[in-house]
Formats: C-alpha cells, sequence, structure tokens
C-alpha cells in the first residue's frame, strides 16, 4: 500500500514547484524586485571574485531596494556554482557573479555537464589584468630576460599550473605562445590557486606564475616576488612602475580577469533590462570603485549583444590558443 504514497508525493511536489516557477515569471516588470535576490559566487570567500561581488551585491541591494545576498558556492571548476543558478526559476531572484572562468573557459572543459553558454547573459561590471611574475631573487628580473630564458631552455623552464577553468593558465598560454616558446616542453607544476601559484615563485620553487593582479600584491611589496608585466593596456594602482604587455610590443598578451551578473536561462528580457540598467548605475559609484581597485579591477560595463558578443569571442579565442599549441586543462 505504501509503494504507491512516494510517487504521488513526488508528483505533487513537482507541480507544487512548477506552479510556483510560473507564478514567480508571471511578477510584473514593474514590480520586481519584490523580495531578496540570491547572487551566487562559484568560488570561496575571500577571493577577487568574492569581494567584487559583495561590493556590487551591496550597491545592488540599494540601487533594486531589496537585499541581495551572496552565496558562495564553491567547487568542481565552478559547476557546482554555476550549475545552481542554471537551474534555478528565471525569475530574476538568483544570480551568478560570473567570469570568463565560469563561461567562455568552460566552453572548453571535455566533462561540462552542460552547455556554457545556455544562460542569460546580463552585465559585466568589473575588469582587471592578469600580472606575470618571477621570484624577488631569480637571476631574470625583467620581461625580455624572462623570455630569453625560457626560449633557451624550455625543457627546464617550469610554470605554475591551476587546471580546469583558470584564467590564469591562459594568461600563461598567451606568454608562451606570443613569445614564441614551446609551450609542450615547458614544465606545468600543478597548483590549486593563484595565491599557491604567487608562493611557489617567491620561495623559488617554480620560475614563472601568473594570477589575477591582486594575487601578487603582498609579495611584490615585500620584493619576494618582481612583476614583469601586467597584461592588456591597464596599468595598477598597486603594482607601480609595471609594464603593459601593450607597452611592451605585445597587444595580443590581453587576457582579463572580469566579473559581472548572469542567471539562469529564460529570464524576461525586460527583467534583465532592469538588472542590467542597475549594474551599469552601480559601476558609476565611487565606493564600488573602491573595493574593486583593492582586488586590481576597475569598473568596466558591458551589457546585453555586445557582451554575448565578447564572451563568444573569448571562447574562440581561448579554443584557437589550446589548438594551436596543443596544451590545455
Amino acid at each position: 500500500m505504501r509503494t504507491g504514497l512516494l510517487p504521488r508525493a513526488v508528483a505533487v511536489l513537482l507541480t507544487g514547484m512548477l506552479l510556483a516557477s510560473c507564478a514567480a515569471q508571471d511578477e510584473p516588470i514593474g514590480s520586481y524586485p519584490s523580495r531578496s535576490i540570491d547572487y551566487v559566487v562559484p568560488f570561496s570567500a575571500g577571493g577577487s571574485t568574492d569581494i567584487a561581488a559583495r561590493a556590487a551585491a551591496e550597491a545592488l541591494s540599494d540601487e533594486l531596494g531589496v537585499p541581495v545576498n551572496v552565496i558562495n558556492k564553491p567547487g568542481a571548476d565552478q559547476i557546482i556554482g554555476v550549475s545552481s543558478v542554471r537551474s534555478a526559476a528565471p525569475d530574476g531572484y538568483t544570480l551568478l557573479a560570473d567570469g570568463a572562468g565560469s563561461s567562455s573557459i568552460q566552453g572548453l572543459l571535455p566533462y561540462l555537464p552542460y552547455d556554457w553558454s545556455d544562460r542569460t547573459f546580463v552585465a559585466k561590471f568589473a575588469q582587471g589584468p592578469h600580472v606575470y611574475v618571477v621570484g624577488g631573487d631569480a637571476p631574470f628580473q625583467d620581461y625580455d630576460a624572462v623570455v630569453a630564458v625560457a626560449k633557451a631552455d624550455p625543457d627546464h623552464f617550469t610554470v605554475g599550473w591551476i587546471g580546469g577553468s583558470s584564467t590564469s593558465d591562459y594568461a600563461t598560454l598567451q606568454f608562451l605562445a606570443g613569445n614564441g616558446i614551446d609551450a609542450a616542453r615547458v614544465k606545468r607544476v600543478p597548483f590549486r590557486s593563484s595565491g599557491e601559484v604567487m608562493r611557489a615563485v617567491a620561495a623559488g620553487d617554480i620560475d614563472f606564475g601568473a594570477g589575477g593582479a591582486s594575487s601578487a600584491f603582498s609579495l611584490h611589496t615585500t620584493g619576494k616576488l618582481t612583476a614583469i608585466a601586467l597584461t592588456g593596456d591597464t596599468h595598477v594602482d598597486k603594482l607601480p612602475g609595471v609594464p603593459t604587455t601593450v607597452e611592451l610590443g605585445h597587444p595580443d598578451l590581453d587576457m582579463q580577469y572580469w566579473v559581472g551578473v548572469s542567471g539562469p536561462p529564460g529570464i524576461p528580457a525586460g527583467l534583465t533590462g532592469k538588472l542590467a540598467d542597475a549594474v551599469g548605475a552601480i559601476a558609476e559609484d565611487p565606493d564600488v570603485a573602491a573595493q574593486l581597485a583593492a582586488v586590481g579591477l576597475s569598473p568596466t560595463v558591458r551589457t546585453g549583444d555586445a557582451l554575448r558578443a565578447e564572451i563568444h569571442d573569448e571562447t574562440n579565442r581561448f579554443t584557437a590558443l589550446s589548438e594551436r599549441i596543443g596544451v590545455a586543462g
């Protein structure tokens, strides 16, 4: 007799969930938001994405008039956090702190259990360069010297490698490919985070590392690391005097670290536009800019078709880079 109860209960539960989802989607756009919003960060607390997301959440709470709660869901190359948002109702109340590592680079992962592009991209609000570093006591202390050593003996040149959907790895691949260094011969030493890579470079355990600019701040300040370049054309206040790759004549070495807002697939265009407007407004807030600067980022807004085109272009470039030099993952 009891065996029929479970399927019936599941059916009732699923029906209730479906009705709740439909009711949420039927909320008039003018009434949105009428309750708190969850902003999922697919990393642990304390990193650059988390800090940027918390700055945005606080400002968005004021802009939208409802609490915006940051929820950390790290793990599995950001798949856990992304999956939790993708499966949520497309009602604008569950959003993702998105970035290249959780979107465009994920498209290169062979084990990804979903289509990385199947989501609603709302807006990018922050962006910053990666930094290339060597040890403070290393015999090579500038960009050209590092390139010369790596090209002369790639078999004994060691670089930090995080794997998965790490933007730092693609910054490293750009450095190798852009300078004619045989990436297949370079030794990739595995680490779990950019912070670990920076500490290993400072200790002299590896020759070279890359990471978001803030990952090098403290060790560079104390002289344990030497920052030899920032990717792209943007300087960072906390790394004074460090040249950009554009200034060094390598404009193609432009891997950026960005943070934005996305949501489940199917969020109505009206809600997306309202959210994008709010994100654009907070990017002009001086307090937000100051908090972003503390982690090497600056306000950078991209929305709508321009954002989607930029992200798809990233994926195409990352794919071409991996195929060109035969190194990925």
